[in-house]
């Protein structure tokens, strides 16, 4: 059995408060004869990445005679992905796009998506995402927590970038250095592996933090460095492909159980169109960042060999799997998907 995490009763309140600011009406909105499904996420409204998002609202909209439309609360208006989380739980939010490590506070099978090099590379990531039996059963598997997953939005690669011109192919090369973790043990414990000392905190801390030299660098996708302004304080930006965590899509129990089964397809559908736009656009936009990068002078470095960081971090993925056989299960049946290798952009 996976571990449930409890939420806390001060989060829940603080999201029933938000909502209540936030929606005039009923917590159960119709447009016509037709229910209206309301995502949240917390991509800034306007960037590249909303835009994208946005694109499941047109998408569902295309076909008005299945009853069904949605309404897109972006840039966190909502509140922090886990107070939209406990929203979804409780029925009062229908949908939200959330990072698979958020929802790993709340089910701890998900924190398979935060095991540094469990895909080995972007391929083995999208066909272990669409085809994989055990995470398909994962998804479908909390429903008696108030949220099912019925699609994920297909982050790319993180990849650790310095303060210092630094190539990071060893543990060797983050000995000493201070490391932005996001603020869960299997990333502390990924980074600490990885040779590096990590400083926990929030994404949106992480400027001030490289401004003030509280740490000397940090791991995300390409985006970070252009969309978050880390470009202007970094050297270097090392494609280490160390984690593929995808962003996912839960839509309340209560919300799913009201739809009819031709809505359900419609969404589930809408939102593979909405993955597969994003797909195509998904590499320019990052070659795109990366290229402005280097107008800042960030230093790019492809193409390493990953064999010593793989190595390092070996034991996290076994200490996962000795959680128990449901684990091990969603683990191997991730990994057939690829093909060990150093794996390469």
């Amino acid at each position: 059995m996976s571990v449930v995490k409890k939420v806390g009763l001060a989060g829940l309140v603080l999201g029933l408060l938000v909502v209540a600011a936030t929606f005039v009406s009923a917590s159960r909105q119709y447009k016509g004869d037709g229910r209206t499904i309301r995502l949240a996420h917390n991509q800034q409204d306007g960037s590249e990445i909303a835009d994208t998002i946005a694109k499941f609202a047109d998408f569902v909209a295309e076909e008005p005679s299945k009853g069904v439309s949605v309404k897109i609360y972006p840039s966190g208006i909502l509140g922090s992905e886990t107070s939209e989380i406990e929203m979804v739980q409780a029925g009062i939010l229908d949908m939200a796009k959330v990072g698979s490590q958020t929802l790993g506070q709340f089910d701890d099978r998900y924190a398979i998506f935060a095991l540094p090099y469990l895909f080995v590379n972007q391929e083995h990531y999208y066909e272990a995402m669409e085809n994989s039996s055990e995470i398909k059963r994962l998804f479908e598997s909390t429903a008696d927590q108030g949220f099912i997953a019925i699609g994920y939005y297909a982050n790319g690669s993180r990849n650790y970038y310095l303060k210092n011109d630094v190539c990071v192919d060893s543990p060797e090369k983050l000995k000493g250095k201070k490391i932005r973790s996001m603020p869960n043990s299997t990333s502390m414990d990924m980074i600490s592996a990885m040779g590096g000392s990590p400083v926990p905190m929030s994404s949106s801390e992480t400027y001030t933090a490289l401004q003030q030299g509280i740490v000397d660098g940090a791991e995300n996708t390409e985006l970070a460095l252009t969309v978050n302004g880390h470009e202007d304080l970094v050297s270097s930006y090392t494609y280490t492909e160390h984690q593929y965590s995808p962003d996912i899509y839960i839509i309340s129990t209560s919300t799913w159980n009201e739809l009819t089964d031709e809505q359900k397809d419609h969404l589930k559908k809408s939102l593979a169109k909405t993955n597969d736009n994003f797909k195509m656009k998904y590499n320019d936009m990052m070659a795109k960042a990366i290229e402005e990068a280097k107008l800042h002078g960030v230093k790019i470095y492809y193409d390493i060999d990953k064999t010593s960081l793989i190595e390092s971090v070996k034991p996290i993925a076994a200490e996962f799997t000795r959680r128990g056989e449901e684990y091990q299960k969603l683990y191997d049946d991730v990994q057939k998907f690829g093909k060990v290798n150093g794996g390469s952009k």
